[in-house]
């Protein structure tokens, strides 16, 4: 027999770090593989509304995984194999919200029932644990429940208005994840596990893969090209597109640059596309590219606004394109990433967005120019995750550099084929666009004081060599 003091307090038995570390590493396996399966099903959803609030939450879903991981490192110190073997359970069951049939019921999938469960495991959580031991969990998971109550209300309030009754319709889906994740024992495990539903008429469905192809939304009439330098062959875009330069070339580039933001949706896709295609790479690959990706569909948003401020009908008058991502799709994932890392670096290297910005500034429009100064800060982050995810993924010997260079110089024959060979499609042509769209600018022109800026600037035409061998 030996003598203690009674214990200073009840404590419960999930509350200590191994079993702590465990609950949180199975709400990690679940942010991380929701992360990548949000950006594969932003790639494949066309709707615009829908688009963009899904890049919005898949870099959420990225940084809640990335302070999860943090956690359960600090947790574990010094074990570092938070990464090696994701709890099969937890990968099974966004593997299954992944297999909606469309964006719709995906969408209904993840934010009617899979956001539900995390937030019930969350709080779970901290009702089990230590408010003061495990302070740091508490925070971050507070923080974590707040982002997910919100993307649950917008995405809730954008079905409202796009889709009436999205959610309703696809009542069964819902059902059959949430008995799917209690098989599991729930999110956190702790439930009494329930019987699979293997026989529910929704089980097996295959495997979910990403599009090598997108569409855009419906509201707009198709496009593949958004502006002249993209078809050298479009003349008479290129010579509707000079009337309104022939205006100013300032009211030109505040046009040229509203539209061209709204079109970087392709760069968040090829983005996007890859993190779902790479495997078992670091997680640094993964939250640089969430970052990557949400960036470009910022950008994206940035035109959209810009277009919307000047009272534009967007869809009526301003081109979507999708040829470069339809070009780009089914090439290997690292010669799409190395050809927009081309892409990207030939901007910064040419200085273009400095003198974009300088010209913006020059028609004192303000919104634009700051828009552009964003950019401008993200793009050169974008270069530097290009450099350093292209180097681990072929290597810094002179072999991987000539590999690099092969991977760049077939994906531009690629491109510039791809445009050969679309060049006379209707929807190559951007002339009906520009045509109606000189008369709305022509109508709303304001008169500045002339500050007599030089303004010598052309688009960086990124395959025009490629094109003139062709």
């Amino acid at each position: 027999m030996v003598k203690v003091l009674p214990a200073s307090r009840a404590a419960h038995a999930h509350a200590r770090v191994e079993n702590a570390s465990h609950y949180l590493n199975r709400c990690y396996a679940v942010e991380r593989h929701l992360m990548r399966t949000l950006a594969a099903r932003f790639v494949d959803t066309s709707q615009w509304d829908y688009k963009r609030q899904l890049a919005q939450d898949m870099w959420e879903a990225s940084r809640h995984a990335d302070a999860l991981r943090t956690r359960i490192l600090e947790l574990r110190y010094p074990r570092r194999d938070v990464d090696k073997k994701h709890h099969p359970d937890m990968l099974a069951l966004v593997a299954e919200c992944a297999k909606g049939a469309n964006a719709e019921e995906f969408i209904a999938g993840v934010y009617g029932a899979l956001l539900p469960e995390l937030l019930r495991a969350y709080r779970g959580y901290i009702e089990l644990t230590d408010a003061l031991d495990d302070a740091p969990t508490v925070a971050i998971l507070q923080h974590i429940i707040a982002d997910i109550e919100a993307q649950i209300a917008r995405m809730r309030a954008l079905a409202s208005q796009v889709s009436p009754g999205l959610f309703d319709a696809s009542a069964e889906w819902q059902d059959y994840l949430r008995q799917v994740c209690a098989s599991f024992g729930g999110i956190s495990g702790l439930e009494p596990p329930t019987p699979k539903p293997a026989e529910h008429l929704l089980a097996a469905r295959p495997a979910y893969t990403i599009g090598r192809s997108v569409e855009r939304d419906r509201r707009w009439r198709p496009a593949l090209f958004h502006l002249p330098h993209e078809n050298k062959y479009d003349v008479e875009g290129r010579t509707a597109w000079q009337r309104i330069e022939s205006l100013d070339k300032r009211v030109a580039m505040q046009v040229w640059s509203a539209i061209s933001h709204f079109n970087e949706i392709w760069a968040a896709e090829v983005v996007a596309a890859s993190m779902w295609d790479f495997d078992n790479q670091p997680w640094d690959f993964y939250l640089d590219l969430a970052r990557w990706a949400w960036d470009e569909a910022r950008h994206s948003t940035m035109g959209f606004r810009a277009l919307e401020g000047w009272g534009w009908d967007v869809p009526d008058l301003i081109p979507w394109g999708n040829a470069l991502y339809n070009a780009m799709g089914p090439m290997p994932p690292i010669q799409r990433l190395a050809l927009l890392h081309f892409y990207e670096e030939g901007l910064l290297r040419a200085g273009t967005k400095q003198v974009e910005l300088r010209i913006l500034e020059s028609a004192l429009d303000d919104g634009s120019a700051q828009d552009m100064d964003f950019d401008w800060a993200d793009e050169a982050i974008h270069v530097s995750y290009g450099y350093t995810w292209l180097r681990h993924l072929l290597g810094d010997s002179n072999a991987g550099k000539e590999e690099m260079t092969r991977l760049t110089d077939e994906a531009r024959e690629t491109v510039a084929r791809f445009v050969v060979e679309h060049k006379d499609l209707q929807e190559a042509k951007l002339a009906p666009y520009f045509d109606r769209l000189y008369d709305v600018i022509a109508a709303m022109l304001l008169e500045i004081a002339d500050d007599h800026l030089d303004i010598q600037w052309a688009p960086v035409v990124a395959d025009e060599e490629v094109l003139k061998a062709l």
